[in-house]
């Protein structure tokens, strides 16, 4: 602990010992053996439908999608569509500023329907 005067009280400059070495084996490894060939070569106990899935099936959406991809020019208008999507957002650019305008832009509207309901009432 640091006894300087100015120097907090409640930090410590202790790192722990550094992990690259290799530990010792402790008492709760003492039963293992090292993975060797014999354990490696153990078949594993899945089913075989997991081993061996069948291929995915060829749905309506697939089918559609792969007749409208034959259309000349479709490959590339799927990749603009997907650069578009993905663009940064004026909200995620500007989100301070944008939260102001939304602020005001909420006030706003919640005057204007209290207004509204206002005058509705006072035509009754």
């Amino acid at each position: 602990m640091p006894t300087e005067p100015g120097a907090n009280a409640g930090t410590t400059t202790h790192r722990p010992p550094d992990r690259a070495a290799p530990r010792p084996a402790g008492p709760h490894q003492a039963g293992r053996r090292p993975a060797g060939p014999d354990q490696a070569a153990q078949r594993p106990t899945l089913p075989d439908w997991m081993l061996n899935p069948p291929p995915p099936r060829v749905t309506l959406g697939d089918r559609i999608t792969a007749t409208m991809l034959r259309v000349p020019g479709a490959v590339a208008l799927r990749q603009r569509w997907w650069v578009w999507r993905d663009r940064q957002r004026l909200h995620e650019r500007f989100p301070r500023s944008f939260k102001i305008v939304a602020f005001f832009l909420s006030w706003g509207l919640a005057l204007f329907l209290l207004l509204t309901v206002y005058a509705l009432f006072s035509l009754v």
